[in-house]
């Protein structure tokens, strides 16, 4: 039935600011980059190899949420972590095992935008 997710949104507030921690800092494609109606653009991120796309919105207030708004998929969380860390990318957690499943570890950063965004294995 369902082949794939097309896009996700996720909440910003400056959208030059996200695009250059998405892409100069984490590494994503910057896909998409239009006009959308006064004052905003539609403006989509993708992960190399992946059919689905991460779509900027515009955040509704300036509370970003405390739980993870956006999951990225490594192949070592601890290898992603030190390079970004090298980087200049600040995590609110460091690489540790996941409580709900064995063999995982995680790790939580803030993005430019406050969100918070988990780095996992699966």
């Amino acid at each position: 039935m369902f082949r794939h997710v097309k896009f996700s949104s996720l909440p910003v507030t400056d959208q030059d600011r996200a695009i250059a921690f998405y892409r100069d800092l984490l590494g994503l494609t910057l896909s998409a980059d239009q006009q959308y109606g006064s004052g905003w653009r539609w403006i989509e991120l993708e992960v190399a190899g992946s059919p689905t796309r991460i779509l900027f919105e515009r955040r509704a207030n300036e509370e970003p949420g405390e739980q993870p708004v956006l999951i990225l998929v490594v192949e070592s969380v601890d290898a992603a972590y030190e390079a970004l860390v090298t980087k200049g990318v600040v995590f609110d957690q460091p690489p540790i095992d996941a409580p709900w499943a064995p063999r995982e570890r995680y790790a939580l950063l803030r993005d430019s935008e406050g969100n918070l965004v988990m780095i996992g294995s699966d």
